[in-house]
């Protein structure tokens, strides 16, 4: 299960490739974020091409990956160059590293279940949009 994950993140998130996400997700999975839930599918595809569309020199690391029973959590870190919108937030042109932690749960070598959290405030501390509150 670990080897599924990893490969998944590093297609996607690494290489950029959408079609990884048919290939590893059951057609019905689930996706937690905070406050939505919602169809894995869609969610990660949307997610993944507004984040391409928004960045671009994008490198990312596996932190950690750990498994136990039909569950495989995932730390990651992603760097890119922020060269376009990225939800309300113009270009920057800045250099931005995301990371979180995604815990996934697989059945029948597909992923049906998806928890993700990533931390949004440090990212846009980075691109300069938050007021300086220290």
């Amino acid at each position: 299960m670990k080897e599924l994950i990893a490969a998944y993140h590093q297609r996607l998130w690494g290489s950029g490739d959408l079609t990884v996400i048919d290939e590893v997700f059951a057609p019905d999975a689930v996706v937690h974020l905070t406050g939505f839930d919602g169809s894995a599918v869609r969610t990660v595809r949307d997610d993944a091409s507004r984040y391409f569309g928004a960045f671009t020199a994008i490198t990312t690391s596996v932190l950690s990956l750990l498994a136990d029973g039909d569950r495989v959590v995932l730390h990651w870190s992603t760097t890119g160059t922020h060269v376009g919108p990225y939800g309300k937030v113009a270009a920057t042109e800045r250099v931005i590293t995301m990371s979180g932690i995604d815990i996934f749960r697989v059945d029948g070598g597909r992923i049906v279940e998806l928890w993700s959290m990533w931390d949004g405030l440090d990212v846009y501390d980075q691109m300069g949009v938050l007021p300086d509150l220290w």
